[in-house]
């Protein structure tokens, strides 16, 4: 029975990784570092914002290592209306977020995310990259796991979506999704 039960545990872990239920809740804060390493609250730099805030691994690939860098043309495109956070859950330190981002490369400021950025949004290594769309309300209107992947949710569901068959058409496609949802927060 105690197997069983294991079993369904697993199953059910797997199944879910973080909260699809936030959609029109608010924005929960959570303590970051930034690039220079002073300590920070996420709501201090989305500060009734629109936001992009986007979760993501060293480790994890490829949404990591495939997908971020196409994320460098919506900053490029909208940083002077909409924050951006590239949250990096990892116990890093600046000089390695340096490297990385020099390695990927990345434009998009990073802030090192840690417990409570997991805890709130109940993200799990399986679910990243992960980005939330804040408003200036400061509530979360469209969520996106895993853009690169055949797995990918998205939240709310879009209707009629047919997932590329390449990496590259997957993430040009939630490339040009992210872009509709920017559009919605800022109201273009």
């Amino acid at each position: 029975m105690r197997a069983l039960i294991g079993v369904f545990m697993l199953i059910f872990s797997f199944s879910f990784g973080f909260d699809t239920f936030i959609v029109g809740k608010e924005f929960k804060d959570f303590t970051s570092i930034d690039e220079k390493g002073n300590e920070v609250k996420a709501s201090q730099i989305v500060d009734h914002k629109p936001a992009v805030i986007i979760f993501f691994a060293i480790g994890d690939q490829p949404g990591t290592f495939k997908f971020l860098p196409n994320m460098n043309k919506l900053y490029e495109k909208y940083k002077d209306k909409v924050v951006f956070m590239a949250v990096l859950l990892s116990r890093s330190n600046p000089e390695e977020v340096k490297k990385l981002k020099k390695m990927l490369p990345l434009k998009i400021p990073v802030y090192l995310g840690y417990r409570d950025a997991i805890i709130n949004y109940g993200i799990r290594k399986v679910d990243v990259p992960l980005i939330l769309f804040v408003d200036r309300n400061g509530l979360i209107t469209n969520v996106i796991a895993r853009p690169e992947s055949t797995a990918e949710e998205i939240y709310p569901p879009e209707k009629n979506l047919q997932k590329k068959e390449s990496i590259e058409g997957r993430i040009s496609q939630s490339i040009k999704i992210i872009d509709r949802y920017i559009k919605e927060i800022i109201k273009e």
